[in-house]
């Protein structure tokens, strides 16, 4: 990822009205919103579509109505709507309502705000105490003063290929794909956006209307060079764990929900899905802040705590991993996304912010960053805005609420 020396002067200007910069899973929604509209978009990805080295690659991400706010739950009914039209545009499977689980003592501050949330948007779930939950879901292990609820409406989106069916669809509706190209820096002007880059070692220049910003782990450094402030923004290292089940019908997606702890440790999971015969299980890490362009490697004590969880709470399940992978969070202080436009050059837009939570949401903000880029400053009619994403509310050090449980 570092820039290769003696770049060539060639300089380059796209026939594009916006470029993307960023494709992951909110840079890909963007573009496929964008070309959809009818929009002559240029989408950049530093890596290629897929790589490994950010967020949004891998097998499985949670999907669910369970939120500790009103303004993200009434989202969900229009994400899943979206994720089904782009199963049917592109003819692939993505998202499996499996059901989902949060595990929690009673007087759980997070289930207490979300089950008042779905109760007034009339979204159903079941409570289940302990000898339910055993006869019903044996998988799982509670104590005698835990209980679950069970959300119907949750389930598995299959992250990898949401991406790439969003990048193939805007592709085909006009959307031209750039990889291996790193943006170096973003300049506005009054005829519009010009950026330099780095393309498979070859300096190039970019000159379009607007530009969308959805860089996830590189936010910052394409960002705060064109803003007042300092974001606050951070970068966190994260890993799962894949485990195998002796029992294959008893942990496949028919049979086993998605679940969640509440309590610590925090570990959140999935049924078989991405891989046959095998679960994916994760610990969220807190203090792991990292450069996301270092070389990182398998924490270890994160994966034998983790394992150690995995043994006590999971039944059936073999509590030697056969595999880990790594993936970055980018979040702020109290985990809201930022979503806005520039304050002094509304022709730049941008995402931040958006790990760990996120990608259930990705291909409605990418409509959200679509309609941002598209419409006048000052006009945030969409329905997908919510007053929280504005980036006024993002002074670095201002005071943030804690949630608990970590919101995933």
């Amino acid at each position: 990822m570092s820039t290769p020396p003696n770049l060539a002067n060639t300089t380059h200007h796209a026939a594009c009205n916006v470029v993307v910069i960023g494709a992951g899973a909110i840079g890909a929604a963007a573009t496929y919103a964008l070309a959809r509209r009818g929009e002559r978009v240029l989408l950049l990805e530093q890596e290629q579509v897929g790589h490994p080295f950010g967020s949004s690659h891998g097998g499985s991400r949670i999907f669910r109505y369970t939120h500790p706010t009103s303004a993200e739950a009434s989202l969900m009914p229009a994400m899943a709507a979206l994720w089904r039209e782009l199963e049917a545009e592109s003819n692939e499977q993505l998202l499996d309502m499996c059901g989902g689980l949060f595990i929690a003592r009673p007087g759980d501050p997070f289930l207490a705000d979300a089950t008042a949330v779905l109760d007034g948007l009339a979204i159903p779930y079941e409570r289940l105490d302990a000898a339910a939950m055993a006869i019903r879901y044996p998988q799982f292990r509670l104590h005698d003063d835990e209980f679950a609820l069970f959300q119907p409406r949750s389930g598995i989106l299959a992250a990898s290929r949401s991406v790439a069916a969003m990048v193939r669809c805007a592709q085909r509706a006009g959307a031209i794909l750039r990889t291996g190209c790193r943006v170096q820096s973003i300049t506005p002007h009054t005829a519009g956006v010009t950026l330099t880059t780095n393309d498979h070692g070859v300096a190039q220049t970019i000159s379009a209307e607007r530009v969308v910003i959805a860089a996830g782990p590189w936010a910052r450094r394409l960002l705060e060079p064109l803003l007042t402030t300092r974001l606050p923004l951070k970068v966190t290292h994260q890993q799962v764990a894949y485990y195998r089940a002796g029992d294959i019908e008893r942990w496949s997606s028919r049979r086993a929900p998605i679940y969640i702890f509440s309590n610590e440790p925090h570990v959140y999971g999935f049924p078989i899905f991405e891989r046959p015969g095998y679960v994916k299980v994760a610990l969220e890490l807190l203090d792991t802040e990292v450069d996301p362009n270092a070389p990182r490697s398998v924490r270890q004590p994160e994966i034998d705590a983790l394992s150690a969880t995995v043994a006590a709470r999971l039944t059936g399940i073999d509590p030697t991993p056969v595999s880990v992978d790594l993936c970055l969070y980018t979040e702020t202080p109290d985990r809201a996304f930022i979503i806005d436009r520039h304050p002094e050059h509304p022709n730049i837009v941008f995402a931040a912010g958006m790990s760990g939570r996120g990608f259930k949401f990705a291909i409605g903000l990418g409509q959200l960053l679509a309609h941002l880029a598209s419409t006048p400053a000052g006009a945030y009619d969409h329905p997908f805005w919510r007053p929280q994403f504005a980036l006024q509310n993002h002074a670095l050090g201002a005071p943030a609420p804690t949630f608990a449980p970590r919101d995933i």
